[in-house]
């Protein structure tokens, strides 16, 4: 893997350790969405040239 997929693997792993998945949907027809416990959101999309990963919602994301 390349640096930036390294640094990237490594925040997704630390986001949603622990994590229990509470449901999951088509959300596009080339995307699912993941949703957790506590209101975090997984979406992974099938891009041309591999996967585009996207994490919304849940505590880590609380800025306030």
């Amino acid at each position: 893997m390349t640096r930036n997929l390294d640094d990237e693997a490594t925040r997704l792993t630390e986001l949603l350790r622990g994590k229990v998945v509470k449901v999951m949907w088509r959300h596009r027809p080339k995307e699912i969405g993941i949703e957790f416990n506590d209101g975090t959101r997984l979406f992974v999309d099938a891009v041309d040239d591999g996967l585009d990963l996207s994490v919304t919602g849940g505590d880590e994301f609380d800025e306030t």
